[in-house]
């Protein structure tokens, strides 16, 4: 669990100008730790989700200022999203890097080390209580958009959905060892975070027996759901996508896709699929 290897670093490292800047260095290529910033003197000291949300709206007000917070929101969620992926994904680490920088030079050092501070809260707030913790911060930034559906779904909505659920998850583990979950518009994945909770309580782990394909043409909500799910330790691909037109703009494998060896497992599991409806279906059909 990404989360759990992180709280392996009990001690903050020593402070510096740029705290964000630090934490990805020190986190390249071996997603051991990401930070505790200076001020947390006890790193281990267990608090609320709520109070952690608190705290992170408080530093992304703070670094407002002449910015409309919607777009500090957004460069949050994508510096923070771009840092874990950078981590283990040598493929396009360049590009993404320069994005990452352009990011980081319209803030100061201040407010950069507000940014890795929230990024500290963030996993905290996830160890405390696991759940969309990022779409409810968003709509408590009074963020959402009712006009174009970007609006949270609450906790109890998105577990009782998991509940329903879970016999086809369960149905697909005990079939082929693990099972596929896909989620069209799945926004900061509050449904996704609600079944690894729904796995857990049916004696199910979502880090080996779950697979998820996730879409949203919202590229904020990818960054949303990657920084979940990566915390998380969820297998995933996440596709920046229009769901109608089917038009890809980017693909984000979560660490543990990339380090848990999915790609041939899918395939498998995919050939087995198409084996077993050949008795199903027609020449032609095939040939289609």
């Amino acid at each position: 669990m990404l989360a759990l290897l992180i709280r392996q670093e009990v001690t903050p490292p020593t402070p510096t100008p740029n705290s964000l800047r630090t934490t990805r260095l020190l986190t390249n290529g071996r997603v051991v730790r990401v930070f505790y910033p200076e001020q947390d003197a006890h790193p281990m000291t267990r608090t609320t989700a709520a109070v952690h949300r608190r705290e992170i709206v408080g530093l992304l007000r703070a670094n407002a200022g002449p910015r409309s917070l919607p777009v500090v929101f957004d460069d949050f969620v994508e510096t923070a999203a771009l840092t874990l992926r950078n981590a283990v994904d040598i493929r396009g680490r360049g590009e993404r890097e320069a994005r990452y920088l352009a990011i980081a030079d319209r803030y100061s050092r201040e407010e950069l080390d507000r940014f890795a501070r929230a990024i500290g809260l963030t996993v905290l707030a996830m160890e405390a209580k696991p759940s969309d913790v990022l779409g409810r911060l968003y709509m408590e930034l009074e963020l959402g958009n009712d006009r174009l559906g970007q609006v949270y779904t609450p906790d109890d909505v998105a577990r009782l959905m998991a509940a329903m659920t879970i016999g086809d998850v369960v149905d697909q583990v005990v079939a082929h060892g693990f099972a596929e979950l896909y989620e069209p518009a799945c926004g900061a994945g509050g449904f996704i975070v609600a079944m690894t909770e729904e796995m857990g309580a049916h004696g199910l782990d979502h880090q080996t027996q779950l697979h998820v394909t996730a879409e949203d043409l919202s590229r904020k909500a990818v960054h949303m759901i990657y920084i979940h799910l990566a915390l998380l330790g969820v297998p995933a691909i996440i596709r920046h996508q229009d769901t109608l037109t089917r038009e890809v703009f980017s693909i984000w494998p979560t660490p543990d896709h990339l380090l848990g060896g999915w790609g041939p497992r899918l395939q498998r599991r995919s050939d087995l699929n198409a084996s077993a409806d050949t008795d199903l279906t027609s020449p032609t059909e095939k040939e289609k």
